[in-house]
């Protein structure tokens, strides 16, 4: 029963691959590119030394020779028109072995990316070629042009025809998970050298190519001459990186990057947060490479529920029974055959599975899934997801109908679980849906949706300085970056205040100078009235203000218990400055 159910899954496997849309597997432009990758110098040098003995071997300003081909090489830019070089097809083993022929153009632009990493010296020699062999497949199913118009050929009007106004091309990417942000320069980088040449094209060959068109093809020329414009008109691409923590690496790799094309550094923003955090939207592309463990499984579940575009390369595929709890509904049998249901000790081909339910429950979702495969002498995790919003809502078959249904299943632990004794707490209720949990939701959250308003937000969270500051801001009491009291005074009697002409008006201005006075312009403190004027039975008046104090310095956190010794000298302040008031 083993033995069929793993030939069932390898059926499967081919069977998926087999199908692969044209843009992404057998794509001429490409393959060249993947082609160039495997007899790059820097993988195939000598046969003592070889990639595998040297690929977590960091790239250092010692190896910029081996990205130094300019003397014999071709423009990356003439890729789409070579036709010397053989390409893959989507039959082909996983490997993906193609036959190294010296008519390949070099690809420059890659050789430029790795030399900026070089200079960095911080990345490892296989993530290199795998972050850009990612990346080229993940621009040309999201973000070219070609996809554009792959992404409009799914959704046809009434006549037939595509309806290419209703969908938007995806102009924002975020990179989850992102570590040194490899993928979403290269993301960047490939996006940017597409415009400025599709742009040179349009000024440079427009004419010509008007004067040469024949009637008998008008409807081809006007086909590309829009897929042109849209290209050229769309708005320039943005990413934004998301981690827990922000390594060091990250920077050098920006300061190399942005020093050889500043122009990018505005497009670029690195958050640090949690991917709790997170509220995805279809404008913006979630995009993963060796998501490990169950951080898969949380992206694939947030897609699927979201209809948010994914692009996806799991690694260290488990079978936790943390994975129930982030599991996507969609698939929650499929997941607990794996978990629960599945008897014996190690399970050979846990991966191919566990990736199997991943995409079975994108696709039950209404999502297009397809499956791409990077060549394994740079990784053998090379498995690449990539899943499209469907708007064809039939498609939708497994969709949860009810609040039960939706509900996460349970483990075996808590079905055994003992009954809960007298002052124990009871279990938490599990939320029903992927969404942030109120817990991680201080005043912090990262927007995908691609609008100027929310990159000016993640923008304005990004880098160290800000993140440095949101940890303070956890940190401080009650979780503000400027602390607030609340101060409540007896009024002094009209009577005190008419012997005493001297004596200083009690108002709002009057109390924040008495603070500011004391710390010379350093902090910054307001003052706002709460309530009306009480007046006692007795006959005396009480008024309570709100101060607020803040850093006036550098505008950053300021630590309560400053802020409560600031509160404490102008309580007892306000007795000698205004005779006849009393601090209740």
């Amino acid at each position: 029963q083993q033995q069929q159910q793993q030939q069932h899954s390898q059926t499967k496997l081919l069977r998926r691959r087999n199908s692969l849309p044209k843009n992404i597997s057998t794509s001429p432009s490409i393959q060249n590119r993947i082609q160039d990758l495997i007899s790059h110098p820097a993988v195939v040098w000598d046969e003592s030394s070889t990639f595998n003995s040297m690929h977590k071997k960091k790239l250092g300003r010692r190896h910029l020779p081996l990205f130094d081909r300019s003397s014999n090489a071709l423009s990356a830019d003439d890729n789409n028109h070579t036709d010397e070089t053989e390409h893959i097809s989507s039959s082909d083993s996983d490997d993906e072995e193609i036959a190294t022929t010296s008519t390949t153009p070099h690809d420059h632009l890659f050789d430029q990316f790795a030399q900026s990493v070089c200079c960095a010296g911080v990345v490892a020699r296989k993530e290199v070629f795998e972050t850009w062999a990612s990346a080229l497949y993940i621009h040309t199913s999201f973000l070219s042009c070609e996809s554009e118009t792959t992404v409009c050929n799914t959704n046809t009007n009434d006549g037939g025809g595509d309806d290419v106004s209703s969908v938007k091309p995806i102009r924002r990417v975020a990179d989850i998970a992102a570590g040194h942000g490899l993928l979403a320069w290269a993301l960047l980088i490939l996006d940017d050298d597409e415009y400025q040449r599709r742009r040179s094209q349009d000024d440079g060959g427009s004419s010509s190519e008007a004067l040469s068109s024949s009637s008998s093809s008008s409807s081809s020329s006007s086909s590309s001459s829009s897929s042109s414009s849209r290209s050229t008109s769309s708005p320039p691409l943005t990413v934004f990186c998301l981690d827990k923590v922000m390594p060091r690496s990250a920077e050098k790799i920006h300061s190399a990057m942005v020093r050889q094309w500043p122009h990018l550094e505005q497009r670029f923003d690195y958050v640090e947060g949690r991917l709790e955090q997170l509220v995805p939207h279809s404008s913006c592309l979630l995009a993963g490479v060796h998501a490990c463990g169950i951080l898969s499984d949380v992206l694939v579940a947030t897609a699927a529920e979201h209809a948010v575009p994914l692009s996806l390369v799991p690694c260290c595929h488990s079978r936790h029974p943390k994975v129930l709890e982030v599991a996507s509904p969609f698939a929650n049998d499929l997941y607990e055959d794996i978990i629960l249901n599945t008897k014996g000790g190690n399970m050979p081909d846990l991966a191919d599975r566990l990736d199997g339910v991943r995409i079975k429950a994108l696709e039950n979702a209404g999502m297009d899934v397809k499956e791409v495969f990077l060549p394994s002498i740079f990784t053998g995790k090379n498995r690449l997801i990539v899943s499209f919003p469907n708007t064809d809502m039939d498609r939708i078959k497994h969709m949860p109908k009810t609040r039960d249904e939706y509900n996460k299943p349970k483990t075996k632990q808590s079905a055994t679980t003992s009954p809960m004794r007298k002052g124990q707490m009871p279990p938490l209720d599990d939320a029903p849906s992927i969404m942030p949990k109120s817990r991680f939701l201080k005043g912090f959250y990262v927007p995908c949706e691609d609008t100027e308003h929310n990159r000016r937000l993640v923008s304005d969270m990004s880098g160290r300085a800000a993140a440095n500051t949101r940890k303070e801001v956890m940190h401080n009491r009650n979780h503000k970056k400027s602390p607030e009291f609340d101060l409540s005074l007896w009024l002094p009697d009209d009577d005190e205040d008419d012997g005493n002409a001297a004596a200083v008006e009690l108002s709002e201005d009057s109390l924040s100078r008495i603070v500011e006075s004391k710390h010379d312009g350093g902090v910054k403190c307001s003052v706002s009235s709460v309530g009306e004027v009480y007046v006692n039975p007795s006959g005396r008046r009480s008024q309570t203000f709100r101060i607020r104090y803040e850093n006036a310095e550098d505008g950053g956190v300021l630590p309560f218990e400053d802020a409560k010794a600031m509160h404490g000298e102008l309580y007892d302040a306000i007795p000698e400055v205004f005779p006849g008031a009393e601090c209740r």
